[in-house]
């Protein structure tokens, strides 16, 4: 009889199990492949429209298009609070569980974009709300301004999704959020008699507030950081103006509490002529 066949060790016996495919069972035949998230329409719809975003950009933004209340919390450098150096403009924008959703930063590194902004009276400011995965998920713009302060927002496509605009008011204070087509979608009202409260109005009714919250003495004496709470009524289900609500919080806190800086010519009074 012939010699059996050398198999070699068990050395040398190599078997490659993570190329091997398991054969499909009886549950599995016919079965369709597991469908992916759709992708992002960007250009498609309405600026802003959450219906457009990505999966992972509408879920990351759940809490701001939901949620009853938003907390939003300003941070301070400890060089800025020491001696008054101005430093970029942070926030942290929570749901109700307390838990981070947004993240709001002023863009500009370095020690020339400091200077601009310590010193260059033009200076054009740009805040980018990020998602906790670092997704662009609005782009708040501040120009320069001779008498009213102004917001230009983008929608995470890079598309104007609308203003809002300082007016003039004798008694109280007053924005329009105004959309990128130019119509008045709703009216941002600070009553004189209240000076840390903004009222959202939309066709005459209270669709959400903007408050300013008690930071404890020693911030409120030595730090211009601020604490905020956003206040939907449930008729607010616009996703936009939700967005956009967020965005003239930012603003509010800019043009009325933030002593250290102003982009009018001038100065803070300016601001608050209304």
């Amino acid at each position: 009889m012939g010699d059996k066949p050398g198999w070699g060790t068990d050395s040398e016996l190599e078997l490659d199990w993570g190329a091997r495919k398991a054969r499909p069972g009886p549950q599995d035949a016919g079965a369709s492949p597991p469908e992916e998230p759709a992708p992002a329409l960007a250009g498609k719809g309405p600026p802003g429209d959450p219906r457009y975003m990505s999966l992972e950009l509408r879920l990351s933004l759940e809490a701001v298009l939901t949620a009853t209340t938003l907390r939003m919390r300003q941070f301070r450098e400890a060089l800025e609070i020491l001696i008054g150096w101005e430093g970029k403009n942070k926030y942290e924008v929570s749901g109700e569980d307390g838990r981070g959703t947004v993240y709001v930063g002023e863009t500009g590194e370095g020690w020339m974009s400091r200077l601009a902004r310590n010193f260059w009276p033009f200076y054009r400011a740009r805040l980018e709300c990020m998602t906790v995965g670092g997704t662009l998920a609005m782009a708040v713009e501040l120009p320069w301004h001779l008498f009213f302060a102004r917001a230009e927002v983008t929608a995470w496509d890079g598309r104007p999704m609308g203003d809002i605009v300082q007016r003039l008011r004798l008694f109280g204070r007053r924005f329009d959020i105004v959309s990128s087509t130019g119509a008045v979608l709703a009216t941002v009202e600070g009553p004189f008699w209240r000076p840390w409260t903004f009222r959202i109005l939309q066709r005459g009714e209270e669709v959400a507030v903007i408050r300013k919250k008690w930071s404890g003495l020693l911030q409120e004496t030595f730090s211009d950081a601020d604490n905020f709470s956003l206040e939907f009524q449930p008729s607010c289900t616009d996703g936009r103006l939700r967005q956009l609500v967020l965005a003239s919080a930012l603003l509010v806190d800019l043009t009325y509490f933030d002593s250290r800086k102003n982009r009018s010519l001038f100065g803070a009074g300016a601001d608050i002529v209304d």
